[in-house]
């Protein structure tokens, strides 16, 4: 490849932020998988008083409260789980943390139609932001670049190339998981 070294560079090196998005998007649906069987036990899932039906915009609010909000117990030494709660701003949610919030919005937005696509496009968008940023600090579109190859592994993601007479490398480093979005932190070198 010759010349638009950057542009080459970073149409190769897309992949790693696909195959990423798809990771996040596989957690996600086993995350709404376990909430929608949580909601199948009796007595779990709110019931609209009015009109008998499941609420699930509150069930969703009451399942992370259930099962992620652990307090400290100094009887037993260790972290527990609550065994009520309470609906409502002034209820149990006046105690949930900013990670619980965040579980809170996901499900609640992958229970709207077409989350996935729009999920998906976002999480592209901005994750390549940051990999053109960490490209951009040492390659430019006058330089040129070959033998571009880039590799994933477990924990992170490589783009490699010769530019100029140069090696270019780039690593993404895996951050995130069950309450933190994928991502990668990227470190480039051109020596």
């Amino acid at each position: 490849m010759k010349g638009n070294a950057l542009i080459h560079i970073q149409k190769e090196a897309k992949v790693i932020v696909e195959q990423l998005a798809d990771k996040q998007i596989k957690e996600m649906h086993e995350r709404k998988d376990a909430f929608l069987a949580w909601m199948q036990v009796d007595g779990n899932a709110i019931i609209n008083k009015y009109n008998n039906n499941i609420e699930s915009y509150g069930s969703v609010e009451k399942y992370v409260f259930l099962t992620q909000h652990r307090t400290w117990n100094s009887e037993l030494s260790k972290f527990v789980l609550p065994t009520s709660y309470e609906s409502g701003y002034n209820g149990s949610r006046r105690f949930m943390n900013k990670e619980e919030v965040m579980l809170v919005n996901e499900l609640r937005m992958m229970l709207g139609a077409n989350w996935e696509a729009r999920f998906r496009e976002d999480f592209i968008a901005s994750n390549m932001m940051k990999l053109n940023r960490a490209l951009a600090k040492h390659i430019h579109d006058n330089m040129t670049a070959s033998n571009i190859k880039v590799r994933v592994g477990g924990d992170g993601a490589e783009v490699t190339a010769d530019v100029d007479g140069m090696k270019f490398k780039t690593f993404g480093t895996l951050c995130g998981g069950y309450v933190q979005i994928y991502h990668y932190r990227y470190r480039s070198s051109l020596k």
